[in-house]
């Protein structure tokens, strides 16, 4: 074999194995682009605390809601150690804001009907924002400043910047004759900012 054979032959071997390596380097980026996507899509479902589990009354049928539906402020009592909401009230109103008053502080809460049925009651607060303010549009909760989306269902986050703070769901009971939706006083009483706001606005120095 020739010197400029082999010049050849080498030169088909790296021609060949180009495509190869094309390939390799495509599958890499689709790699890192799908990892990437999944990141961002799923950046609302983790890295904040649980501390409740809320409460799993069910008024035993769907809720159907349409276009937007603002709060209706009412006023709540406490009985026995027990904050009261009317049950009436989240049925007729579709979505309610109240004021807990202890001592010194106001917690916001806020309450509604689920699509599925369930009570959901919670700190009505999108603590990155500050706002205690939110509505119903369709099938989503939207906070009144940020504008964050979250499902009605569970209070997942769908978009916006605050999607890992929906309003912190609240544990509760329903009375025996199902009129009141009960929380215990202490509960209420008890509740703070979630850890990573309060790390993140001490960081900021905004505590």
């Amino acid at each position: 074999m020739t010197p400029d054979d082999k010049k050849r032959e080498f030169a088909a071997k790296r021609k060949s194995h180009g495509p190869n390596r094309l390939v390799i380097l495509i599958f890499i980026l689709a790699g890192i682009g799908g990892t990437l996507v999944f990141a961002w899509a799923n950046r609302g479902a983790t890295g904040v605390p649980r501390r409740w589990e809320g409460g799993s009354y069910n008024i035993g049928r769907p809720m159907s809601y349409s276009g937007i539906i603002q709060m209706t402020d009412i006023d709540i009592e406490t009985v026995n150690g027990k904050v009261r909401i009317p049950l009436q009230a989240l049925l007729d109103e579709k979505i309610i804001y109240t004021e807990y008053i202890g001592g010194t502080r106001i917690i916001p809460l806020v309450a509604f009907i689920s699509p599925s049925g369930r009570v959901i009651a919670a700190i009505s607060m999108c603590e990155p924002c500050r706002s205690q303010r939110f509505h119903i549009n369709g099938t989503e909760l939207v906070c009144d400043t940020c504008r964050t989306t979250w499902r009605l269902t569970d209070l997942k986050g769908i978009a916006g910047g605050c999607p890992q703070y929906p309003p912190e769901e609240i544990d509760y009971e329903v009375d025996k004759d199902g009129e009141y939706v009960l929380i215990a006083e202490e509960e209420i009483k008890s509740w703070q900012p979630r850890p990573a706001v309060i790390d993140r606005q001490m960081s900021e120095g905004e505590v």
